[in-house]
């Protein structure tokens, strides 16, 4: 694999766009950085330079050409009425009288200037209709959001209702957690799974609950920084005053600033950023007057009249020994450094993730080498690159193994892809993962299974596929080293209280590529039993909403791979079959004996919600239509389904149909 030199233009372009998409997509869609702000933004000026370069290589669909990343599909989409733009850096004093000049020309005079601390936080669009909130959403790609109304009212700073005339009022602002707030959710409420990264990490994953009552316990704050839609206001800062009028928090640090005030303003945020109650990386300037902003204008990505000046993150020097590789449970191959402890940003690191085997061959770092150090948000460490001056002679690059250093199998790396994967399902160390994935808290929540255990396991032979844990006695599980008679009760109890768990955790735990929770809850009321995977087709499973080709053809092809096949064996021996998901209460039997098909959009009602609904009834839902099909369900934009209904002479009702069924009027006659 090349490390970078003597690549054309095109090439490099081209490895940037894809390492920039990837960082993207994690940073935005999943909530789960892989490179800190100040790599990212230094990577997006190269490629910035290069396609100014090369014009001929520019692209509409290029990261320099967007914000963000596509919104996750967990919550329904939300349209932006104007775009949520992000916002252009600079990193010194140089580079912000610059962009002052510039906005100076412009305007054509000297523009009035307002600051405020950029928050480490999440971006969401309020929308108020005669003084309700109607629509929280998330910034999505700046044009599409993810609605997350129910999450957001959940949250004290922000008001379900403002007293105002006004008929639409739209606040934009930043959700964020505070350190205070950070700290005790990693300490207390996560019991025992692995810790959010930062606090910007944990307020996005705790918007994202879908029991918006975990929303409000993880006491997440809100600031107002922009009034997007309102009465007519000449300077943001009375703007901001009329916000706060309405009840909503301005960031206290918010002000108008002169020339001189702005770089006063910054040399003391920079020499106190770790002093404040919430995460910063960095200050926004921005124009005061209204007007201004509208002469000035944006560009397809930022407005030319505001700025984010970030600081340099915290660095430090030390000796990379060694180059190491993991494997996850996907067999994914992960590379990651090994170097002498050294303190960044208040504590002691000793290793860190490089990300993939681009990323490492395009920093040429070596074993020897003496390395930057830094924590992207502070909290991650990264290396950043080598100091070349000092590399010992002879340091060679690093070599991509062509074998996998756990089980000896080839690596794979499919055409045009970044990662590389060992293609063996019972690689040890592969499995090591997925026994820690079958045991944590969102699958089968085995209390005692933890890293440490499950190495043992799978170590001493004990474990060769998950469900090997289930033929393990006392015998087994107290000559584990380390395992005291209250840490083995501890283990087997757990191991017994797993056998129960709800059918959507145990497909979870299963750990098929590309199905997570979310996933298996919308398969395990169509499945019923584990035991369906032996018969579901591709084509049930991709009618469901909120499931794709992909993940379908995933879910109905693992009883054919060698692995799956042994796990579901294994697990069916062991009289796990999964626990079926029953309403408390059952609503009724109306529906016994008929099958329904859903399609379209339905007013007002999920198409999840309205398969549950027919299950607590006692009906069934199927994904094709077929001569066995008793209804089709239809809402708007049926397309092929509702077209087979009509053919088999299937009736087609609608969600008034339905109600009048489980009412139990008169069937439908189409």
């Amino acid at each position: 694999m090349s490390n970078g030199v003597g690549l054309d233009a095109g090439e490099r372009i081209f490895r940037l766009r894809r390492i920039l998409d990837q960082a993207g997509i994690a940073y935005y869609a999943l909530d789960s950085p892989i490179m800190s702000d100040a790599e990212y933004d230094s990577l997006l000026a190269q490629l910035r330079s290069l396609e100014e370069t090369h014009p001929e290589l520019a692209s509409s669909d290029s990261p320099t050409r967007r914000v963000g990343a596509p919104p996750v599909r967990t919550f329904e989409e939300v349209r932006h009425a104007s775009g949520m733009l992000s916002l252009d850096n600079v990193f010194s004093p140089e580079e912000f009288e610059s962009w002052l000049a510039r906005l100076t020309r412009l305007l054509g005079r000297d523009p009035e200037l307002f600051f405020e601390l950029k928050i480490d936080g999440l971006a969401l669009a309020l929308r108020y209709e005669e003084g309700i909130l109607t629509s929280a959403a998330t910034r999505g790609d700046g044009n599409v959001g993810e609605d997350v109304t129910a999450n957001a009212i959940s949250v004290s700073e922000i008001p379900a209702r403002i007293a105002t005339t006004e008929p639409v009022v739209e606040v934009r602002g930043e959700l964020y957690m505070s350190k205070r707030a950070f700290a005790e959710l990693n300490a207390s409420e996560l019991g025992g799974r692995a810790p959010f990264a930062n606090p910007r990490n944990a307020a996005a994953g705790s918007l994202r609950q879908k029991d918006p009552s975990i929303t409000r316990r993880r006491n997440l704050s809100f600031f107002a920084y922009q009034l997007e839609v309102g009465p007519a206001i000449d300077h943001h800062h009375q703007a901001l005053a009329f916000l706060t009028s309405l009840g909503f928090a301005v960031e206290p640090h918010a002000r108008v600033v002169d020339r001189d005030g702005v770089l006063a303003a910054l040399a003391e945020l920079a020499a106190n950023r770790h002093g404040f109650e919430y995460e910063i990386d960095g200050a926004v300037v921005k124009a005061d007057r209204i007007e201004d902003r509208l002469i000035a204008g944006s560009t397809a990505r930022a407005p030319r009249w505001a700025i984010a000046y970030k600081f340099p993150p915290e660095e430090q020097t030390t000796v990379l020994e060694a180059i190491e590789i993991s494997i996850g449970k996907s067999g994914k191959v992960t590379p990651f450094a090994v170097f002498s402890p050294v303190r960044v940003s208040g504590s002691v690191v000793s290793k860190a993730t490089l990300h993939n085997f681009d990323q490492l061959a395009a920093k040429d770092v070596r074993v020897g080498d003496t390395v930057v150090i830094r924590k992207a948000g502070d909290v991650i460490p990264e290396v950043l690159y080598p100091v070349l001056g000092l590399r010992p002679e002879g340091a060679s690059p690093f070599v991509v193994p062509k074998a996998c250093p756990s089980c000896g199998s080839a690596l794979v790396q499919g055409s045009g892809e970044v990662d590389v994967f060992c293609p063996n399902r019972f690689c040890p160390d592969q499995l090591v993962q997925r026994l820690i994935h079958f045991g944590s808290r969102d699958a089968l929540d085995i209390d005692g299974l933890g890293e440490q255990r499950a190495a043992q396991l799978v170590g001493m032979g004990f474990v060769t596929i998950p469900s090997d844990i289930y033929r393990l006695g006392e015998r087994e599980l107290s000559a584990l080293p380390g395992v005291k008679e209250k840490t083995l009760r501890r283990l087997m109890a757990g191991i017994e209280a797993s056998r129960s768990k709800p059918l959507a955790r145990l497909v979870f735990a299963l750990a098929i590529d590309g199905v997570g929770l979310q996933v298996a809850e919308i398969v395990a009321p169509v499945l019923g039993r584990l035991s369906a995977l032996a018969t579901v087709t591709a084509a049930d499973l991709e009618a469901l909403p909120g499931i794709g080709p992909a993940i379908a053809g995933s879910l109905a092809s693992f009883r054919l791979d060698e692995y799956g096949a042994q796990l579901l064996q294994g697990l069916f021996e062991a009289g796990i079959d999964g626990a079926p998901e029953v309403p408390s209460e059952p609503l009724g039997t109306e529906l016994a004996g008929l099958t329904f098909v859903i399609t379209g959009t339905l007013p007002g009602l999920s198409r999840t919600r309205a398969a549950a609904l027919i299950a607590e009834h006692g009906g069934k839902v199927a994904g094709s239509v077929s001569a066995q099909t008793s209804y089709l369900l239809a809402g708007e934009g049926g397309g092929s389904k509702l077209r087979r209904a009509e053919e088999l002479g299937v009736p087609v009702i609608g969600l008034d149909g339905l109600a009048r069924i489980v009412g139990g009027g008169n069937l439908p006659s189409g």
